[in-house]
Formats: structure tokens, C-alpha cells, sequence
């Protein structure tokens, strides 16, 4: 008898076999979002309205992060690498010739 190693490189379908639980959050923030927006917008225009300018709203933030992937990432993880690249250090310090005195630098600032 083989032991074989859990395949962990997919994400498990809990709920109802069809989504992760990373896409069902999403889907839920979605959620709140369209409902934050309804109520706000039923103070100013009737329900029908305020439901045809509450739904788009969530339900592309909860699709966007949900579903799209964007290079075998999804959507998420993808901006905070891309907001930690941006926040890296772009210079970076030259260590050979750092705090070293160049007779070539001396000569041109006196």
C-alpha cells in the first residue's frame, strides 16, 4: 500500500460543490455592497430605482474578485503584489562603490 500525498494545488468547492470559500466571501462582500448602496439610495428615489442602481455595483466587485483571474492569479493577490512591487525600493545602493571616495568624483565637484 501507496501513501499518496492530498493534491492541495486546487482550491475545495465547500460550498455546494461549485464555489471555494474565497469565492463565496467575495460574492458575499458583493452582497453587502449592493445592500450598503440600496439603502443609502432608497432614502432619495423608490425601491425599483434604488434596486436598478444598487445590483451592477456589487455584482461587478463580486464577479471581478470572485472569477478573473489575471496571470494564473486571481484578482486579489494579483493587486497586492503589484502594490508591494510598486512600494519596493527602486534605487538600490551600489555596495562597491558606496561611501568609497573615486578620485574621478573628487576632481569634478572641487
Amino acid at each position: 500500500m501507496y501513501k499518496v500525498s492530498a493534491d492541495t494545488s486546487e482550491k475545495e468547492k465547500i460550498i455546494g460543490g461549485i464555489l471555494t470559500i474565497y469565492q463565496g466571501g467575495w460574492i458575499v462582500l458583493g452582497l453587502f455592497i449592493s445592500g450598503g448602496i440600496f439603502f443609502l439610495a432608497n432614502m432619495l428615489f423608490l425601491p425599483i430605482f434604488s434596486l436598478f442602481i444598487a445590483i451592477p455595483p456589487g455584482a461587478a466587485f463580486a464577479v471581478v474578485f470572485a472569477f478573473y483571474k489575471k496571470e494564473q492569479l486571481s484578482f486579489a493577490t494579483y493587486l497586492l503584489y503589484r502594490y508591494a512591487f510598486r512600494r519596493k525600493t527602486k534605487r538600490l545602493i551600489n555596495t562597491l562603490t558606496y561611501r568609497q571616495e573615486l578620485k574621478e568624483q573628487t576632481t569634478l565637484f572641487q
